[in-house]
């Protein structure tokens, strides 16, 4: 199935929190073998909701173990906070984690939200404004560092002198590169740099998103639909709707969140409630799907997914 001329995409997102390593890799793994296009950990210093207690693993040495674990999937972080590291040493990790993937690296960049993080590993944490522009300008920078011979860039934040980042990544002219977020800063960076964008929200959330995107796109002469739809719904699918309530009842309580706050954003029920729900967001405009899963990690739910929800969109 196809729309607008893209096929339809649906990647797995595994939540690197309260797990074992041993885990992670046995997901990451099922998730290849099943078939799913893409799978993608997260950007974070601790367990993203809930006491500060668990395990969370550091992205960029689980994206580069990932890169050397699989053979197929394209791989990345929903998404990369653009303050958690200097986004010079974040280009040259990327670019090397393509490098180690045989060019399936998909960037992420975002303004960065878990404020607690920041303050607990005491990382300077900006506002709001400050955060989008130093995004703006992490983007400017990675593509210097990664389309030139040597970068120079003179930003408000940050600044470059004749750097050189080799190896380059596989990917050219670089990794395709998702924006993360609503925001009208983080729009802005989407319609000047993304091939991509990925929201988390509700199917009419992403509609509102995507139309605010393609207005922006128009303010700079871009063609607004060569930009993708993402989305990462958290999935609670079962055999039955009693059960996914069960699961999804549960999944938000290891997360410390108000299911009832956040189920439109959700896939909860029987298949045939997700193949409705999918189509809800596919007449939103969204094209890219990454199903987000929170540990211990349901994999009957991804073996379900594969065998009586995708084939509807087949």
């Amino acid at each position: 199935m196809e729309l607008k001329g893209r096929p339809l995409h649906f990647g797995v997102q595994l939540q690197a929190q309260r797990t074992s390593w041993p885990d992670y890799l046995a997901a990451v793994r099922t998730a290849e073998e099943l078939g799913y296009g893409s799978v993608w950990t997260f950007d974070h210093l601790l367990p993203f909701a809930g006491p500060d207690d668990g395990a969370c693993f550091e992205t960029l040495t689980t994206l580069s173990a990932m890169a050397l674990s699989t053979e197929r999937v394209r791989i990345g972080a929903l998404v990369n906070g653009a303050i958690y590291r200097h986004p010079a040493v974040l280009a040259k990790a990327a670019a090397q984690v393509d490098q180690m993937s045989g060019g399936r690296l998909e960037f992420t960049l975002g303004a960065a939200w878990a404020e607690r993080e920041f303050r607990s590993f005491g990382l300077e944490f900006p506002d709001l404004s400050e955060r989008y522009q130093r995004l703006a300008e992490a983007l400017e920078l990675v593509k210097l560092l990664w389309t030139e011979p040597r970068a120079t860039f003179h930003g408000r934040y940050y600044r470059l002198e004749g750097a050189a980042c080799e190896p380059k990544p596989v990917q050219s002219p670089h990794p395709p590169i998702t924006i993360g977020g609503t925001g009208l800063g983080s729009l802005r960076v989407a319609a000047q740099h993304a091939s991509r964008l990925n929201v988390v929200g509700s199917p009419a959330k992403c509609a509102e998103s995507a139309a605010k995107l393609r207005r922006l796109c128009e303010d700079i002469g871009r063609d607004g639909e060569g930009i993708e739809l993402s989305c990462h719904p958290t999935l609670a699918l079962a055999k039955s709707r009693g059960e996914a309530e069960e699961v999804a009842k549960r999944i938000a309580a290891s997360n410390w969140a108000d299911l009832e706050s956040v189920r439109e954003g959700w896939l909860i029920g029987a298949p045939e409630d997700v193949i409705k729900g999918l189509r809800r967001y596919i007449d939103a405009g969204v094209t890219h799907f990454v199903f987000a899963i929170a540990p211990p990690f349901d994999l009957g739910a991804l073996e379900l997914m594969q065998s009586e929800v995708l084939p509807a969109f087949s």
